[in-house]
């Protein structure tokens, strides 16, 4: 091997994925309603956050959607400087969240005017990003 730099180009690289929105349309409604929902599964009691139609663990479709609310705690946290394909709209640095609520945990955006800490209290809403997508977001309880 000789000591020659390695050049690399730079190419856009695009992923389509068709999911099967239509089994869980539900949640995505209930975002445009400011309603956050979650699926338990009637068989063995596992509970889903984004909702699944199906049990991962026990495989029965017997689930019942519940809705998710009041207020959660901040369990971990990430904040990106560096946007992803499809972020555009992203001009300063972001914060993604996981909070508990009761026994689901739900990922959003976090906003407020320092960074979150593990523990804190929040709030969760639902509202259209810069791109028209809807998004839970939470704030500082």
């Amino acid at each position: 091997m000789s000591n020659e730099k390695f050049k690399m180009e730079s190419r856009t690289f695009v992923l389509k994925h068709e999911l099967p929105v239509s089994r869980v349309e539900r949640y995505w409604k209930g975002l445009e309603d400011a309603k956050i929902y979650g699926t338990v599964c009637k068989s063995c009691g596992a509970k889903f956050s984004p909702p699944q139609a199906d049990c991962s663990y026990c495989y029965s479709s017997n689930m019942e959607w519940v809705e998710i609310g009041g207020e959660g705690e901040i369990e971990c946290f990430t904040q990106l400087y560096s946007f992803p394909q499809g972020f555009d709209f992203a001009e300063n640095p972001y914060i993604i969240a996981v909070a508990r609520f009761g026994d689901f945990k739900v990922m959003g955006w976090f906003e407020g005017e320092d960074l979150p800490e593990v523990g804190q209290k929040v709030r969760a809403e639902t509202r259209q990003d810069e791109s028209g997508v809807w998004k839970v977001y939470f704030t500082p309880a």
